[in-house]
């Protein structure tokens, strides 16, 4: 930094937090303690708008991480206990409950969701972790665009897949387990879980492209046994983000 003290850097990580309101009553709750409107039309999936929660300054963003309807509410820390306190008695007859982190990642294991440090890492390329669609090739330099289009034109080592794994039975897949053809190691699990909502034993992984294609049959080893897993596509639960964007009933 400069010793003049024209530049000054100030640590705001711990500063601000985010509280995540999802599902089907989530717009009839912020409707309660704020007067922005939430509706589709004002306030559409995968907007973002400066509110007021309560009394609180809130910057709501339309979307997360369990496929559902819902908003991330990020704030500044000294608000978080306020806004938290006045969501739950205005949810009390909604039913309004706590969830964490594991159900988080059960949801978006459903949602085919990837995950910084498992499906996105250092060791898989942009395509590999199937994010083609957020790769735009035809725009001038980005950093690393050139060894990034490279690997692709020298062909793929891996390719993320969603994983339906048959016959578990008091394990679910967790991370790192072998993926399997015949005995022969194509792969590996980035992570798994089963979801309940779909009421299947799930994963994602890495395997070879050759087996990536929906309906491909492996094997996966689960604690040391072995069991079926398919290839089924991404997505599993509300595959057309019907309850996300709010349509066609879906969050009745």
């Amino acid at each position: 930094m400069p010793k003049s003290g024209a530049v000054r850097f100030t640590q705001l990580t711990g500063a601000n937090g985010v509280l995540v309101v999802a599902g089907p009553k989530s717009r009839e709750l912020l409707q309660r303690v704020s007067q922005a409107d939430f509706s589709n039309e004002a306030f559409g999936w995968l907007t973002a708008q400066n509110i007021v929660a309560g009394s609180a300054p809130v910057n709501a963003m339309r979307l997360n991480y369990v496929g559902e309807l819902g908003w991330e509410l990020h704030h500044g820390l000294e608000h978080q206990n306020q806004i938290f306190d006045a969501l739950f008695a205005a949810g009390e007859d909604l039913g309004i409950k706590p969830f964490g982190i594991r159900a988080m990642d059960s949801m978006r294991l459903e949602k085919s969701y990837r995950m910084v440090g498992t499906e996105l890492s250092i060791e898989y390329s942009a395509f590999e972790s199937a994010l083609d669609r957020f790769v735009q090739a035809d725009k001038p330099d980005f950093r690393g665009r050139d060894a990034l289009l490279a690997s692709r034109k020298s062909g793929l080592k891996n390719l993320l897949v969603t994983l339906h794994v048959k016959g578990v039975e008091d394990a679910d897949a967790l991370g790192n387990n072998a993926l399997l053809k015949d005995g022969e190691l194509v792969g590996r699990a980035t992570g798994g879980g089963f979801g309940f909502r779909v009421d299947k034993s799930l994963a994602l992984g890495m395997v070879r492209p050759e087996f990536s294609a929906p309906g491909n049959e492996l094997e996966i080893d689960i604690l040391g046994k072995t069991f079926d897993a398919v290839v089924i596509p991404d997505s599993p639960f509300d595959p057309k983000n019907e309850r996300l964007r709010d349509v066609n009933e879906a969050n009745e």
